[in-house]
This record gives structure tokens, sequence and C-alpha cells, in this order.
């Protein structure tokens, strides 16, 4: 499907828009006729991380949105997430919601959180769109990791203002990125995370608050 024919980083062909996104709805109909429909299907896994084996730009992005998403979506209410970049770009993010037939076609904005300044995106809070980090993480289980990881799940709701965030993975090789080491106990980190999980409910919503107190 793409320009280039191989496993190397590359664009997705124009010719081939539709048969992708034939493709990402073959997966929406298999879970659907399997009784666990999808809630949600992103375009692409970070569509501007220079290893993917296929790419996009935001205007790439854009143009695939505003003309399939729609095939996508038929026959099911699967919501739309992109553009799920690398690295929170705004760039990806407004070219999707400055094109209008685009903006409506895409229900979830995501980003993912390296290598960037966390800064806030307002044309995604205007557009009342919902806003997700849909994978990071913080390497290590010492003290020090453990609490970059609270603080960066802080940044993320009050400074970025994602309203869900998402960790890497839950278990797997590397322990240090985890939630659950091999014998399914919690890492400290799953400790961190639950400290918001359980107590930022469906629903929540942050408030100002002022204190006269500076200690």
């Amino acid at each position: 499907m793409k320009v280039n024919k191989q496993d190397e980083p590359g664009p997705l062909s124009s010719n081939q828009y539709s048969d992708y996104a034939d493709y990402l709805k073959s997966f929406v109909d298999y879970f659907k006729n399997n009784s666990a429909p999808l809630y949600a299907i992103s375009i692409i896994n970070e569509p501007d991380y220079s290893d993917n084996p296929m790419t996009f730009t935001p205007d790439q992005m854009k143009n695939f949105l505003k003309n399939f998403a729609g095939r996508i979506k038929s026959g099911s209410n699967i919501k739309i997430i992109a553009p799920e970049s690398y690295g929170y770009r705004r760039d990806m993010n407004d070219a999707i919601l400055n094109d209008p037939q685009s903006a409506s076609a895409v229900d979830i904005i995501a980003s993912h959180g390296y290598g960037f300044i966390m800064k806030p995106q307002p044309l995604v809070k205007k557009s009342g769109k919902k806003f997700w980090m849909t994978e990071h993480f913080i390497d290590g289980n010492d003290f020090n990791s453990v609490m970059k990881q609270a603080e960066d799940i802080h940044n993320c709701l009050t400074i970025a203002e994602f309203n869900a965030y998402i960790h890497w993975w839950l278990r797997g090789n590397s322990i240090t990125m985890m939630l659950l080491y091999q014998n399914w106990q919690l890492t400290p980190k799953a400790y961190v995370i639950g400290h918001f999980a359980k107590f930022i409910r469906p629903g929540y919503f942050r408030v100002n608050s002022v204190s006269s107190n500076n200690n």
C-alpha cells in the first residue's frame, strides 16, 4: 500500500487510501461481529516517528480523515483517534482541526508523550474534543523515577489538559517500564497511577482553587 512498497519508512500511496480504510474497518467489523465492539480505533501509531514503517504528514493525515474516516465508521459507533503523534505535535493536531471536514471526522485527538515540552494546545481545547495521551512511560522503578511518573501525569492533566493518560504497557519483559512484574505483582508505577485512577473518576472535572497559605 505504500509508495516505496518496502518495510522502510514511507507514506501510504494516495491511491491506496480506500484500501487502507477498508483494512481498518475490517478490525472494527471483526470485533463487533464477535461481541467485543471496539470503542475507538487509531488511524496509525506515531505517524511522525522516523522509524515507523508507514508515515503521514499533517496534510496527508488531514486528507485521509476528511475523505475516508466515514468509510471506517460506517455501520458502527466506532470513534476515530488521530493523529497519535510521537512527540505531541501541535502542527498535526491543528492541521486536522483547522479543516472543518477532517475536524468533524475525528472524535479523539491523541498524542504520545515523547521528546517534547509540555504546553497548552488552545485549538484542541477550543474544539471541545476529547484529548488523550495514549502512550508514555518513565523508565525505572526507583523512587525518583516513580515520582517523575507522578509529575508526568499531573502535567499532562494540568498543563496540556489531556482528558486521559494511558501508560505504555501493562506487563512485558522490561519491568522498569511496566505496571506488573512477571509474577503479576504491582510495580511502584502501578501504585502511582492508581493514586490518580482511583480518585479521578470518569466525568470528573478539575476546578480552580486558591490558597492564602504559601506553604
